[in-house]
């Protein structure tokens, strides 16, 4: 009867913890973290830490109706077209699902006028990661711009 009792409790802590449809053991703020450290990169112009974030089918809508690839955006990123001497995260609501998650945002993206002028863009944004292989990557970002 023992060894029957036992082998039940096994077999349901196994049920527990693994197989389709268990909970994702990613925190809120480990997302925002990976969120953070991406707009650091931009700032930064890692393109190596853009290049593993990014999903290589990543579809990137701008506010302004631009829509980017990974290697579009990061070769952006990379020659300066698109260049910022910061963001900020004004307001993130995180939701995980599984091996998605999904932040609706509100960030600053600080930059210039070629004049030296500030031109700062405020957008309300959805950026959608999936886990791939164990590794949290981005496959979709939509803005849309507000007021300053």
């Amino acid at each position: 009867m023992f060894k029957y009792a036992f082998l039940c409790l096994i077999i349901l802590g196994f049920c527990q913890c693994a197989g389709p449809g268990t909970q994702n053991s990613t925190s809120k703020e480990d997302i925002l973290s990976i969120e953070q450290k991406r707009f650091k990169a931009i700032v930064d112009r890692d393109v190596s830490h853009l290049e593993a974030v990014m999903a290589d089918d990543l579809y990137y809508l701008h506010s302004n109706g631009e829509v980017d690839t990974k290697e579009s955006y990061i070769k952006s990123i990379a020659d300066g077209s698109r260049a910022y001497d910061d963001i900020s995260i004004d307001d993130a609501e995180i939701r995980i699902y599984d091996n998605t998650a999904i932040i609706n945002g509100i960030c600053t993206y600080y930059r210039k006028h070629p004049d030296g002028s500030p031109n700062n863009l405020r957008l309300k944004y959805t950026n959608v990661y999936v886990e791939i292989a164990g590794d949290w990557k981005m496959v979709s970002w939509q803005s849309l711009r507000m007021d300053p």
